[in-house]
């Protein structure tokens, strides 16, 4: 007697079947259930401490030019090899492979940052490197071919860390919303399925504010990026600092501060202090310029905007940034920065740009409006709070 297959007889019980379409069959395969096996979170650093630069997703680097972010990747690569580098630490005992896959510089220019700082942290000699290291200088290729060859190498080398810097090289535009969207998928696989981690590097929008990364593809990236670290040189110092802004877990509140050595290596340093005396040796107020002008400067502006602080010698009064921002923006979803300007200093009373400026940028700082770009390309402003 023909034995019955078990699930023949349930389907036969059941009655008739109802066909699954292959669209179905491919989404079940990204089904999450309760007991479905996903591999631990596995990162590949710490900085002070906390995990960073994981597996399988992406990591970004972000500044304005000539801010240190170049100096701060060359920490990542060596880091890689070296167990511990400034405030960095691998979390491996074993070296890591590093994929630098560099688009914007000469291949003179790679190869010292590579033998003179790279090296010179990791304490390695040439033979040694070469061995973890993958680097390659593509500025000559296309953004086609750069995508391309990146593919192609993350295959062949099978690094644990790629860093591409600059990102933007490797598309025709970085306003192109769905070019931006395809290169970050395609970044986001890649890192999935060679079990690695992309860190990207991508200037800011040239409103220089630090959570403003730069086009479409600064959009794109900030949506899907497990963390960003911004980078800057402090103002009229050399010190150079870099901080996380953004992490979907560990969230690292310190500040990477480093000066370059005269063996052009960064070494830790304090933040500058810029806090002076005045004749009487007290410490002077280090709040923004917005926030200290004297009470009968207040006189100029619209009250309705101001909020006074009775008592308070040092803070007679400041700016209701979220009224003041929230009436200008009330009729419209965004404004370019320049109709913004406009709004602001007509509500206000506000005469000097350079003033406004001053208090757009705490606006900013306060998280009461952002800077994104919308679908034609254009830094706009958005509300972010609602006025108090």
């Amino acid at each position: 007697m023909k034995e019955i297959d078990p699930i023949e007889e349930e389907l036969a019980q059941a009655g008739e079947v109802s066909p699954v379409s292959p669209l179905v069959v491919k989404l079940d395969k990204c089904r999450i259930m309760s007991d479905t096996e996903v591999p631990a979170e596995d990162f590949l650093l710490r900085l002070y401490g906390k995990p960073c630069f994981p597996r399988r997703d992406l990591s970004t680097v972000t500044g304005t030019e000539k801010c240190g972010k170049t100096f701060f990747t060359s920490m990542l690569m060596a880091c890689c090899a070296e167990k511990n580098v400034l405030e960095l630490e691998r979390i491996s005992d074993e070296p890591l492979k590093v994929m630098w896959y560099d688009t914007e510089q000469s291949r003179q220019s790679t190869k010292s940052i590579l033998t003179d700082r790279v090296f010179k942290l990791a304490h390695l000699t040439e033979s040694d490197i070469d061995s973890n290291f993958f680097v390659f200088n593509v500025r000559a290729c296309t953004y086609q071919e750069r995508m391309d060859y990146l593919v192609a190498g993350i295959e062949a080398y099978k690094p644990d860390m790629v860093i591409i810097d600059n990102v933007s090289d490797l598309l025709s535009s970085i306003n192109d919303q769905e070019e931006s969207a395809r290169v970050i998928d395609q970044l986001m696989q890649l890192s999935t399925e060679h079990d690695c981690n992309i860190t990207i590097v991508i200037l800011l929008n040239r409103t220089g504010e630090k959570r403003s990364l730069r086009g479409w593809l600064g959009t794109e990236i900030l949506h899907k990026a497990f963390d960003v670290y911004y980078c800057q040189q402090i103002e009229k110092t050399d010190v150079f600092c870099v901080e996380q802004t953004f992490t979907r877990k560990y969230r690292i509140m310190e500040k990477l501060c480093y000066k370059i050595d005269e063996n052009g290596l960064p070494q830790i340093t304090a933040m500058p202090d810029f806090q002076s005396r005045d004749s009487n040796g007290q410490y002077k107020t280090n709040k923004p310029e917005a926030y200290q002008i004297k009470s009968d400067t207040a006189d100029r502006f619209n009250q309705k905007y101001l909020i006074h602080n009775d008592g308070n010698a040092r803070q007679p009064w400041e700016w209701d940034l979220g009224m003041l921002f929230g009436d200008a923006l009330s009729q419209y979803p965004s404004l370019t920065l320049e109709a913004l300007q406009n709004q602001v200093m007509q509500l206000s009373g506000i005469k000097q740009p350079k003033y406004y400026d001053k208090v757009f940028s705490l606006a900013v700082d306060r998280r009461v409006v952002q800077t994104t770009m919308d679908k034609n390309g254009r830094v706009v402003a958005i509300l972010t709070s609602l006025p108090s």
